[in-house]
């Protein structure tokens, strides 16, 4: 008889510490987070340790380092701003099917599932670029080795028609959404079927599917719309972009295995999960909360600890082994 298995479920080894510290993260978190506001808050801050740990988990495997401080920092963004939960767990299957560390690839069903998951919390401007990101993923994991099956293509199809569906029924839509559905759609056709290699074919895609991002924050920097917010969101923006792309240029060759497939977790797969990771943020920036980049910056914060961390150990080891003449 045939095992069942699920390509996202990745097993906890509580003999690691590691592990240990994620399930004491959701429960410490959780804890804290019922007496601060109760039920609420208490799933929110306990999944947000969790969620980010695990993201750290799949986006830098061989160093658990970096999701032991993602857990620490997920939670305690989560008591003090207003996160989304609901947004962490669809990035987070979403980078788990692209990086594919179980060493599984979904099947029809399951990809059918998490497409259909990433479409309940497409309601708000980062929820459904949130599913835009489980599409993505889809779609990329029929073009990187070890390829999944072609059919994932007609799911990301789905899953973006799907998701703008639930954003118009629930949001009013402006012009620039319309204009971020039309560059989504243009760099799906671009990374389908562009005859470029795969690495030209992402980055085109990347910048296609930015540029209505990109124009709209010049828009209203030009409105004089980014001078009302804080010091520390710009901060946070500027080190979020440069710690996480740091962590995708540095990405180095991966040493941990999958966990059922007992290959190698593929290098590239992790290095575009980390790209795809800062273009989420840009774009969230750029269209969450209607242009309040206060509220955009909160809700995907944990995202962004995930990759300063995980950028800044990429760094210290780069200047390590530069410093002992053994860099590569």
């Amino acid at each position: 008889m045939p095992t069942f298995r699920v390509s996202i479920n990745r097993p906890l080894d509580l003999e690691k510490f590691t592990d240990r510290l994620a399930l004491g993260s959701l429960f410490v978190f959780g804890v804290a987070g019922y007496w601060q506001g109760g039920w609420p808050e208490a799933v929110q801050a306990g999944l947000a340790a969790y969620l980010c740990w695990a993201l750290c988990r799949e986006i830098d495997p061989d160093h658990p380092g970096a999701a032991n401080l993602g857990a620490l920092s997920g939670g305690t963004l989560s008591l003090a701003l207003e996160t989304d939960a609901g947004v962490m767990l669809v990035v987070l299957l979403s980078i788990k099917v692209l990086v594919g560390g179980s060493g599984l690839s979904p099947a029809r069903w399951e990809a059918a599932l998490l497409g259909a998951a990433s479409m309940v919390f497409a309601g708000t401007p980062t929820g459904w670029w949130a599913a835009m990101v489980m599409s993505a993923a889809l779609l990329l994991d029929t073009s990187i080795a070890p390829v999944a099956r072609s059919e994932h293509r007609y799911l990301a199809a789905a899953v973006v028609m799907g998701a703008s569906v639930v954003y118009l029924l629930l949001t009013d839509a402006d012009p620039w959404w319309w204009a971020s559905l039309v560059s989504v759609v243009v760099a799906g056709l671009i990374v389908s079927y562009f005859n470029l290699n795969l690495n030209h074919r992402l980055m085109f895609a990347l910048v296609v599917a930015s540029v209505p991002a990109l124009a709209r924050i010049i828009a209203q920097a030009g409105q004089g719309n980014l001078d009302a917010g804080p010091w520390w969101v710009y901060g946070w923006a500027a080190g979020c972009l440069v710690f996480g792309l740091a962590a995708a240029i540095s990405t180095t060759e991966v040493q941990t295995s999958t966990d059922h497939a007992k290959t190698l977790i593929s290098s590239e797969r992790v290095r575009i999960a980390r790209f795809l990771l800062v273009a989420l943020l840009v774009v969230s920036w750029a269209f969450g909360s209607d242009g309040d980049l206060v509220a955009a910056t909160e809700t995907a914060a944990p995202i962004g600890a995930a990759l300063i961390w995980v950028g800044v150990g990429e760094l210290l080891r780069r200047t390590i082994l530069s410093n002992a003449g053994t860099l590569p």
